[in-house]
């Protein structure tokens, strides 16, 4: 089977900035990770986590570290998905969040910016998908390091401005 998200970046709007991809089920939340950088034009260069509600809700995924890097929390080991805190985005499946459609994540990525993408399950297909496929979206792809969706609003004005400092 195959899920259909429609993930949108919280706080944008005018117009909205939103991708709409077809995955298959079984892929990891480290998988969608990766889709999600592509879809909106990211480098893959700070840390991210999907969580159900934003800051402070659990179950909370995020990427493995490496043997020098140790989180400041120990992950929850993967059979008691969802009822720990912390798991790891390689061992968690979609299907093992994903039940029904309209179920929602937030995937954060990069914590100093703050962006927010809310991730929406709106169709499930029986149809197979070996890679991800963008089917729709709406909006430029984003830069790095600009201060957020606000940050990228001020940018865009600027350089819409001839006149701006």
């Amino acid at each position: 089977m195959a899920f259909i998200f429609k993930i949108k970046i919280d706080g944008s709007a005018k117009p909205p900035i939103w991708r709409k991809v077809k995955v298959n089920e079984s892929i990891t939340f480290g998988d969608f990770h990766l889709v999600i950088q592509i879809l909106f034009g990211w480098t893959d260069s700070h840390l991210f986590e999907f969580t159900p509600k934003g800051w402070g809700s659990c179950p909370r995924i995020t990427l493995s570290f490496d043997e020098e890097y140790e989180p400041d929390e120990s992950f929850s080991e993967r059979d008691t998905f969802p009822y720990g805190e912390l798991y790891r985005a390689d061992e968690i499946r979609l299907s093992d969040y994903f039940k029904e459609v309209k179920q929602k994540i937030v995937y954060i990525y990069d914590f100093g910016d703050d962006w927010q993408h809310i991730v929406e399950l709106v169709d499930i297909a029986d149809d197979a998908v070996l890679l991800p496929v963008c089917l729709a979206g709406k909006g430029s792809n984003l830069e790095e390091d600009c201060g957020g969706i606000g940050g990228f609003y001020n940018m865009v004005e600027a350089v819409n401005n001839p006149k701006h400092p």
